[in-house]
């Protein structure tokens, strides 16, 4: 058992402090406000109750009874038009009860909270991290084995930020009235993209993304003018005659980054302190989330296996790492498709990293053909020693490594893929294979695993001649 001290209660941080109580460790949350308080980040995407589940945390969210919303009004590339998701939602939140209620839920696993509480004075004294914290007003003293910073932003030094993208503003206000949408918007302008959502307590919060230099140059003498100016330019309030503003708007820095520095072995970053991901992805919570319930395992891992220290900071690094990239580029490909259709600088350079060359495609591998034609291992095919998570901590196991592979994998469909590749009889069909596996799982998920192996070039057809396949 150890002494955990976490820096920030937003969802990153409320998740991070609970997974940790619930390993086993002695944990302090330190909230520099009181709860509830506005913040920004209302849609959630469908992956974020998932991850809560995970937590043991989707039960006071599931209570809440924020609403549900399947359908989007979108005006990108492809012209205007509802788009729907029958098999996903999307959660509409007040982020003020939303953090709220994973506190509390924190909480309810034994985390100490301190709010409103700020750290004056953080020092590492080669045992232990001593911290000062104001507590309304009072000084008070924690010592900490490890200590994890979720405090979003200002979490990370400019100097240790890596820009993952174009410098981005996001401009907002608040919106109430009879006539406000019900239903999340997003729009492609000339140099911006606006994005509407409405919130559980009746107002309908409006945004637009604009490159800071752009926005600054913009008519107006004051931030809202500025704001209300680009709106009108969009379709978002346009058929809402009786709204207002709420409050004045606010301008909050939107430019995606990875820190450099987001892990050692007696502290980690978390959500927007590690990584910022484009906030077209709309899925920053769920990001933020993600990096808890793996930064948990990595500090367990920290904590209570020190021959796996390095192990586990590879591990983190390499998925924040990854994870960027790969937002980064799905990010640029919904620029792109602006940008063909609108070249301006704001998509241009939005869209520079999308690369359209794609690995060329396999020969064509029909459904019957997974009864009939032998495979075998594709000879790209690497296997390496890779950190991985397995449990509570951080360990080695053998990954795949292949070229239509965007990163290592360990595990598909919750199995472990190398021990089932590795064994593998020759001459054998999918269909074959699957059955051959029918001891571990049933046929159906060693059929399903079978196939997404040969439609990513992990099973190729058999040469004739047992060599390089065909």
């Amino acid at each position: 058992m150890a002494d955990v001290c976490v820096i920030g209660a937003g969802p990153a941080g409320s998740t991070f402090a609970a997974r940790m109580a619930q390993l086993g460790h002695q944990v302090n949350l330190i909230e520099r406000k009181l709860f509830p308080r506005r913040r920004l980040g209302e849609s959630l995407s469908p992956g974020v109750m998932t991850l809560l589940r995970a937590a043991d945390m989707h039960e006071t969210i599931e209570a809440a009874g924020f609403p549900r919303v399947r359908r989007v009004w979108v005006k990108w590339a492809d012209g205007p038009r509802f788009r729907e998701d029958l098999r996903e939602e999307c959660l509409l939140v007040d982020r003020g009860e939303f953090d709220l209620r994973l506190l509390e839920r924190a909480r309810a696993f034994g985390v100490r909270v301190h709010q409103p509480a700020h750290v004056l004075e953080q020092i590492w004294d080669r045992a232990k991290w001593r911290l000062t914290v104001d507590v309304d007003g009072t000084s008070m003293h924690l010592a900490a084995d490890f200590v994890a910073n979720a405090s979003g932003r200002r979490g990370v030094s400019p100097r240790r930020q890596t820009k993952m993208g174009a410098s981005t503003l996001a401009v907002y206000g608040y919106w109430r009235g009879a006539s406000v949408r019900t239903a999340p918007w997003i729009e492609a302008g000339e140099d911006v993209w606006y994005w509407g959502v409405p919130v559980p307590d009746g107002t309908y919060n409006t945004l637009v993304f604009v490159d800071p230099d752009r926005f600054r140059s913009a008519p107006g003498s004051n931030l809202s003018e500025r704001f209300l100016g680009l709106i009108g330019r969009s379709g978002l309030m346009a058929d809402c005659r009786d709204a207002e503003l709420v409050a004045s708007a606010r301008g909050i820095d939107a430019t995606p980054y990875l820190s450099s520095d987001c892990v050692a072995p007696t502290r980690i970053q978390l959500g927007d302190a590690a990584l910022a991901i484009d906030p077209i992805s709309s899925s920053g919570v769920q990001k933020a989330i993600q990096t808890a319930l793996s930064g948990a395992i990595v500090a367990n891992t920290l904590l209570g296996r020190r021959e796996m220290i390095n192990a586990a900071l590879d591990f983190y690094g390499a998925q924040l790492s990854d994870a960027s990239e790969r937002h980064r580029r799905w990010a640029a490909g919904h620029y792109r498709a602006v940008a063909d259709q609108c070249d301006r600088p704001f998509w241009r350079q939005r869209s520079a990293p999308f690369e359209t060359r794609e690995p060329p495609l396999l020969p064509a591998f029909e459904a019957g053909a997974l009864a009939t034609t032998p495979v075998e291992l594709s000879p790209e095919l690497e296997f390496v020693l890779t950190p991985c998570l397995r449990g509570d901590f951080v360990s080695l196991a053998s990954a795949l490594h292949h070229p239509r592979l965007g990163s290592p994998l360990v595990f598909l469909g919750g199995r472990e893929l190398a021990p089932l590749l590795q064994k593998l009889p020759p001459g054998k069909t999918p269909l074959q294979i699957a059955q051959f596996w029918s001891n571990r799982m049933p046929l159906k998920s060693g059929m399903a695993i079978a196939g997404w192996l040969v439609n990513h070039g992990v099973l190729v057809r058999q040469s004739k001649q047992g060599g390089a396949p065909s």
